[in-house]
């Protein structure tokens, strides 16, 4: 693919993100595009570690790929998983036969896979995790102009995934504080407390329940009932 090409690609992707910045529908659209600027990959998956040391796929190609790649988490062997907890990049030409891979490599070769390139999505913080790009055949993703495109690459999807995340969290921050007051409302209306005594009852209950304030909100606002009252304790404060 021509540099003009590849460009066209990554403007493709922009445009796309920017009509709806959803980590989802980012991801989809990550996997999608570098198909498109790799040929040689039959199948692409995107990889994320998560908050508790593990990692999982936000999005693939095809179900060959998510296989591969919940093998390798299984296991905790593969390159998608060392890229994505170590950064950087690194291509497998023959899983089958790479003894850096004695377990997964010779179960991903019996899946389908001949050969593997997994470039590093990585933020200013660190790896955030790993685009992986599968091959039927051996020796495949052996041109160093197809690296170099898969790593530019990897820039424009961190970018995107990140915005995402962002917007997400935004999006969720949002919804949060609008259960958490209308269930303030329907407890101030109930009980003739006012907004800080609302929002201590809410702590209270969240606390008493271990259950997280946004859900005992939500819980309020459906079903506009105070689960496990402690009103007189709040209104004596």
């Amino acid at each position: 693919m021509s540099s003009h090409d590849s460009l066209a690609v990554f403007a493709a992707l922009a445009a796309e993100l920017q009509q709806e910045p959803d980590e989802a529908v980012t991801s989809r659209a990550i996997v999608t595009r570098m198909r498109e600027l790799v040929p040689e990959a039959d199948q692409v998956s995107l990889t994320i570690r998560t908050s508790r040391g593990g990692h999982k796929t936000l999005a693939s190609s095809d179900p060959l790929a998510e296989e591969a790649d919940a093998l390798q988490y299984a296991l905790g062997e593969g390159p998608c998983v060392e890229i994505a907890d170590t950064g950087g990049w690194l291509r497998s030409g023959d899983v089958g036969t790479d003894t850096r891979y004695p377990t997964w490599g010779p179960r991903a070769a019996e899946l389908g896979v001949g050969s593997l390139l997994a470039v590093a999505v990585t933020d200013r913080d660190g790896p955030l995790g790993a685009l992986n790009l599968y091959s039927a055949r051996t020796g495949a993703f052996a041109d160093r102009d197809v690296v170099d495109i898969a790593l530019v690459y990897a820039v424009h999807a961190t970018t995107a995934l990140s915005s995402a995340r962002r917007a997400s969290t935004l999006q969720t921050a949002v919804s949060s504080r609008h259960v958490i007051g209308m269930a303030q409302g329907i407890a101030m209306e109930r009980y003739g407390i006012d907004q800080h005594q609302s929002f201590e009852l809410l702590r209270r209950l969240s606390s008493t329940t271990n259950v997280k304030l946004r859900e005992v909100a939500a819980q309020i606002v459906a079903t506009r009932a105070i689960p496990h009252e402690r009103v007189d304790e709040v209104v004596d404060d």
